[in-house]
């Protein structure tokens, strides 16, 4: 029959189906909190699923089964736990009882639910089981009584309840009658406490209590120890030679026990009692005392509490004498003196007659000089004034040591193929007196050149250098090393040939009707200032040229515009690059003009109209002067009709000299100033028709263009060089080649 029951209950798992909308499995205790030594019961709500027919669940305990009980007919259990014992309240609702007897701890915690039987998607939510214990046991740690902590320092102290209570308990703390916050967690509570001489014998008291039980308590007594305190001292003024006694009172600190000891502040003078006692004082013993009032505490710590009281004996000033003062450049000054004086003096400091600082009523007079300087080497002045005597004056004197700096890190120097003689010159400061070193640039020494060095004051130098040139010299550069025992410094002293420029390279030629626009790259420049201009070479009497061109620096874009060209017309152009050591010229590029339109015609025979009446006007003014010449006869006259300035009139613009990146200092004539691109006469246009034929390997008739006039005429520089054996010393800048340039002042300029 039970075989029977058993297959009935196991058919029956295949018809379950979910949960009734509305329904579910609860599972609940019998009180909030189980009871050691006592009963409980948990009653499991249950429904049937949709379909099946019998009532049952099974009950589990930390997820192992403790027994099933359901109604098939009549309540049934089995498999049941002998621990606990079951029953059926209703064919939706059954219990199973946790028996006195075995409600211990072990319990406590254990993890409970029901569920229908065999099918665990019917059931309900997990439950912990909780058994209530009584706060039972309250301690203090540190457990001591009464609880010493000294004055201004925290300590913790921590209430411990037994630590399975259950409920949390509700701890609370209590200093004397006043309810103070802790931090409660995990059966335990803790409190910082300050000590504070007002809370010392007060009672500290912790309160623990739960499941609505009276609370225990635990409590001790504080002990706050704390110094005494000295009562407050005034300053004290006293005529030297005089008696001093003053009396210093306190009040009494826990322990209660005091003992006074006189010091005085930045002094090893030590007196013991109350009373300081200072017979036939002298100004040396002016300053600041202090009376301190001293307890013991229990662990032989001292508590401690002093006031200070000031002590003036009345004298005239006296400055320290001290050694002078020595710092290193960059370095912060302090110029230090004490003044031994009452009252405290009035302090002036002085840099000759300039008042540099003032103090008042000070004892230590000080100047500081932020980041001192070699320059800052001297003597300060220090005036002390008192109402016993006034202007008592001392010497302060200050020593700056730095290394070698030079006025000049760099030297340009430019020569040519004609300087025999080189020199220079820079400024050096420093302390101790620099050592120096010329090298060249490979770290070898340099003696060719002679170096001398004089000396302008304790920390300032003149550095001069020459060097004699018995042939033509190249470009070099040297290194001048100086330096003492506070660091180096180094001179580059470069010497520089200046040549001739390097040749334009054309990129491009747009020819116009009656002009042409030419762009090329510059090159380099020799060491000296270059400008340029463009040529156009087209048939007899058709060539022309551009303005001057100023440089703008090494492989940069320049451009110009050739005009008065003729229609029609096959040009060569060259563009020519000129400095003051010679001139190149680039290769050749050709290019045709455009056809000539009407409107170009009719402005072209204006032109010609207007030029014919001028000439017409030359001519009559020639045969008027002459005549004049010829009326004179009697006397010897010599008419020179020159036509050089019409001319140089008639150029298109005048030549403006560039300023370069180097300053040339030397002393060239009158003539080295002319504009570099005067007019070409005849043959100096023969001359140049010639270097470019040479250059294109062509044999042409130079008389071609000997004949070019303004428009056509080409300028060109002279190229001659004056007093080429001086050298001058240049200074290279940041600046564009527009900006103005410094310029060193050359010491020498001997052949």
């Amino acid at each position: 029959m039970k075989e029977k029951r058993y297959i009935l209950f196991t058919s029956c798992l295949s018809l379950l189906c979910a949960t009734t909308k509305g329904q579910q499995y609860n599972l609940t205790g019998s009180s909030e909190y189980a009871v050691l030594g006592r009963n409980f019961t948990w009653t499991c709500e249950m429904f049937i699923p949709s379909g099946q027919t019998i009532n049952g669940v099974t009950f589990y305990r930390n997820n192992i089964v403790c027994g099933t009980v359901g109604l098939v007919p009549g309540c049934k259990i089995i498999g049941s736990d002998p621990r606990y014992t079951f029953g059926c309240k209703s064919e939706s609702s059954y219990t199973l009882t946790i028996p006195a007897e075995n409600m211990t701890e072990s319990e406590q915690g254990s993890v409970w639910r029901c569920e229908y039987f065999g099918i665990s998607i019917f059931r309900s939510p997990d439950v912990n089981l909780t058994i209530a214990i009584d706060v039972h046991n309250v301690s203090l740690v540190p457990s001591d009584n009464p609880l010493t902590l000294r004055e201004g320092t925290q300590t913790e102290v921590r209430c411990v309840v037994n630590s399975n209570a259950v409920p949390a308990p509700t701890i609370t703390w209590y200093l004397g009658s006043k309810e103070i916050t802790g931090t409660t967690s995990n059966n335990t509570s803790s409190i910082i406490i300050t000590g504070n001489r007002q809370d010392n014998k007060r009672t500290l008291k912790c309160s623990a209590t739960n499941n609505n039980k009276p609370p225990k308590n635990v409590d001790t007594t504080l002990n706050v120890e704390y110094p005494p305190s000295v009562i407050h001292l005034t300053q004290k003024d006293i005529i030297e030679a005089q008696n001093l006694f003053i009396i210093c009172g306190a009040n009494p600190g826990n322990p209660n026990l005091t003992i006074f000891v006189w010091t005085k502040v930045d002094s090893g003078f030590r007196q013991n009692g109350s009373t300081l006692q200072l017979p036939n004082i002298q100004r040396t013993s002016s300053g600041t005392y202090r009376c301190t009032a001293e307890n013991t505490y229990r662990n032989g710590a001292k508590g401690t509490n002093s006031q200070t009281m000031v002590v003036n004996v009345l004298y005239k000033p006296v400055i320290q004498e001290k050694t002078s003062t020595i710092v290193n450049e960059t370095e912060r000054a302090e110029l230090i003196r004490e003044v031994d004086s009452n009252p405290l003096s009035d302090i002036s400091w002085y840099d000759g007659a300039e008042l540099l600082k003032t103090q008042t009523s000070v004892k230590i007079a000080n100047l500081t000089i932020e980041n001192a300087l070699c320059t800052d080497t001297k003597n300060f002045t220090l005036s002390v004034s008192n109402t016993v005597q006034r202007n008592v004056t001392s010497l302060v004197e200050l020593i700056v040591n730095c290394k070698p700096k030079a006025h000049d890190d760099e030297i340009t120097v430019a020569i040519t193929s004609y300087t025999r003689r080189i020199s220079m010159s820079t400024t050096v400061i420093a302390y101790p007196e620099p050592r120096y070193n010329l090298e060249y640039k490979n770290g070898t020494a340099n003696n060719m050149m002679t170096v001398n060095l004089y000396k302008n004051a304790i920390n300032n130098f003149t550095i001069y250098c020459e060097q004699q040139l018995v042939e033509e010299m190249d470009s070099v550069t040297y290194t001048l090393k100086l330096s003492n025992v506070l660091g180096a410094s180094t001179v580059f002293i470069n010497i520089r040939k200046q040549v001739k420029p390097s040749s334009p390279i054309i990129t491009e030629a747009i020819c116009e009707e009656t002009s042409a626009r030419i762009k090329w790259e510059s090159s380099f420049d020799g060491g000296a200032v270059q400008s340029f201009f463009v040529a156009a070479f087209g048939d007899t009497y058709k060539s022309s040229r551009s303005d001057i061109i100023t440089d703008k620096g090494e492989n940069q874009t320049h451009q110009a515009v050739v005009p008065f060209l003729q229609p029609s017309v096959l040009y060569t152009f060259y563009v020519f690059a000129k400095n003051s050591i010679g001139d190149t010229i680039s290769e050749k590029v050709n290019c045709t003009t455009l056809k000539e339109t009407q409107k170009t015609i009719n402005t072209r025979n204006q032109t010609l109209k207007v030029a014919g009446s001028v000439t017409g006007v030359l001519v009559v003014l020639t045969l008027v002067i002459v005549l004049s010449c010829l009326m004179h006869r009697h006397f010897t006259l010599i008419c020179n009709i020159g036509f050089e300035r019409r001319n140089k009139q008639e150029k298109t613009a005048d030549l403006v000299e560039e300023k370069s990146h180097y300053t040339v200092m030397s002393e060239h004539g009158e003539e080295n100033r002319r504009n570099p691109y005067d007019v070409l006469t005849p043959t100096e246009s023969t001359n140049l028709y010639e270097a470019i034929q040479m250059k294109e390997n062509q044999k042409t008739d130079a008389d071609t263009y000997e004949s070019l006039n303004k428009p056509e005429k080409i300028a060109f520089c002279d190229n001659s060089i004056k007093d080429s054996n001086k050298s001058g010393i240049l200074k290279k800048t940041d600046a564009t080649p527009f900006s103005n340039t410094e310029e060193y002042t050359n010491t020498s300029f001997e052949s």
